[in-house]
């Protein structure tokens, strides 16, 4: 076992990504002012010097960043010292640790370093980052944070080491998993995979050749065909990117905290406890119902959510147990919301519309009532909504709705951060309201509710939080 409670340094090989991040720092045009300048001036005499004067002096500056970032793990805290010029010195107290997500971009895996990014919930990006350091410290240092188990009992005046709880693998996906993964999600997503080409690819598609169709008539079946081209693209792209991104998805787990791992090229491993996690949510389209299959998304303190796609009906009830909340469908979700939530919509639509057919009448003409055909699509989609939508209060406030996609939300009631009860004035004059529970993480809203409902389902939350004394954050 690492000991970390000697200072560490990452790898020397750290310098070059240290250099990386200074440089991403500067931005690009002042990065190209600076090239141009030294492939353009007139490097003659003594200023021939001045490109190696540059590369030395901004080499021995990430040298002496790496030299001075120091971190180790004392009395419960992360210590971490950096600083060239004026040393900052950062204790975050191992309890307040949200996630540490370890990466393995293409680069680290080239060396065999990691990325390790730590998340406290103080800001809205990492609270701070280790550029390139070893899997084993890094795997250590994610034990510490997330599955480490401080026992109260003192021995003598002071607690003992916190006990690491190791984990187990859960379940991994195997390529037939991803292969449904791709094929059931929304294929247009496969385009990201296009960003890297396009940005860097210019000069190959100007190498390509000229394949115009030149002054040929156009065909009627072109379109058809184009349109199907273009699904198939996307679909290839979309296996592309979930291979990339999910390879060898695993779910590991302790009995402290949930880790999800997986990535081909780029390694990405994240990790956070049980009590940290707020909300789950979860997602199953037409397809994915058909496979069924269905993504699972667990909500932390911190920035980084732990999600975990492709998920079997197993599966889906195994991750809800682990992240100590209780399967969906053991729930009594037996309350609706009222029919009025469709007049409402409708006249919200009908009104929008009415505006937009007359704006475009000076424009299109007797074309413009077109701009109308939304209504009856706003009036089916939240009829079937009022119709399916179902929710419940017990330990945890859950809803699930489906119109097209199926999608539930659960938040365990003692995790509450406040409780809110409204009424807009369409609700109040029908005796209806809405009650909203926040978390660290999110939110769920339940409206069009009879507002004695709204206000016994705020009352019961709050007396949840009131008698509750387990830890959550």
């Amino acid at each position: 076992m690492i000991d970390l409670s000697v200072p560490q340094r990452q790898s020397p090989l750290a310098i070059v990504f240290l250099g990386l991040r200074i440089l991403r720092s500067l931005g690009i045009a002042q990065i190209v002012i600076v090239v141009l300048f030294i492939m353009r001036a007139p490097f003659n005499g003594a200023l021939s010097v001045l490109p190696f004067v540059i590369i030395f002096a901004f080499g021995g500056f990430s040298a002496l960043a790496w030299w001075r970032y120091t971190f180790q793990v004392l009395d419960d805290e992360l210590v971490v010292t950096k600083g060239i010029v004026r040393v900052v010195r950062l204790n975050v107290p191992i309890e307040r640790i949200q996630s540490i997500a370890i990466e393995q971009q293409l680069l680290h895996r080239l060396t065999g370093l990691v990325k390790v990014a730590v998340d406290t919930a103080g800001s809205n990006e990492a609270e701070f980052s280790i550029d390139a350091v070893a899997r084993p410290v890094a795997e250590e240092l994610q034990r510490r944070a997330v599955t480490a188990v401080p026992t109260p009992v003192k021995i003598g005046s002071a607690l003992p080491p916190p006990v690491l709880a190791e984990d187990r693998v859960v379940f991994t996906h195997d390529g037939r998993r991803l292969l449904a993964m791709a094929l059931t999600t929304w294929p247009l997503t496969g385009l990201l995979v296009l960003g890297p080409l396009l940005a860097f690819g210019g000069d190959f598609f100007n190498r390509l050749p000229d394949v115009g169709l030149g002054d040929q008539p156009f065909r009627w079946w072109w379109v058809p065909v184009g349109i199907a081209g273009f699904i198939v693209f996307s679909i290839v792209l979309n296996i592309i990117r979930v291979f990339l991104q999910d390879w060898e998805l695993s779910l590991r787990a302790s009995a402290t905290s949930l880790r999800r791992t997986s990535g081909l090229l780029s390694r990405t491993s994240t990790a956070s406890s049980v009590d940290r996690i707020q909300m789950v949510t979860s997602a199953q389209n037409p397809l994915q119902r058909r496979a069924g299959l269905r993504g699972i998304e667990l909500a932390t303190v911190g920035q980084r959510n732990l999600s975990v796609d492709g998920c079997d009906d197993a599966q889906f009830t195994t991750v809800l147990t682990l992240a100590a909340v209780t399967p969906i469908e053991e729930l009594l979700l037996d309350r609706r919301i009222h029919p009025a939530a469709v007049w409402l919509a409708v006249r919200n639509a009908t009104v929008v519309c009415a505006l937009l057919t007359g704006a475009l009448f000076w424009l299109i003409g007797w074309w413009s009532p077109l701009a109308l055909t939304p209504i009856p699509l706003v009036w089916a989609t939240t009829r079937l909504h009022v119709a399916n939508f179902r929710w419940g209060l017990g330990q945890q406030l859950a809803s699930s709705s489906h119109v097209l996609s199926l999608r539930t939300e659960q938040a365990v009631l003692h995790k509450t951060n406040a409780v809110t009860v409204t009424q807009s004035i369409f609700e109040r004059r029908r005796g209806l309201g809405r009650v909203q529970l926040m978390t660290a993480s999110g939110a769920i809203s339940i409206g069009m509710i009879p507002i004695e409902e709204a206000h016994a389902a705020r009352d019961t939350i709050l007396h949840a939080v009131e008698i509750d004394t387990r830890p959550w954050i």
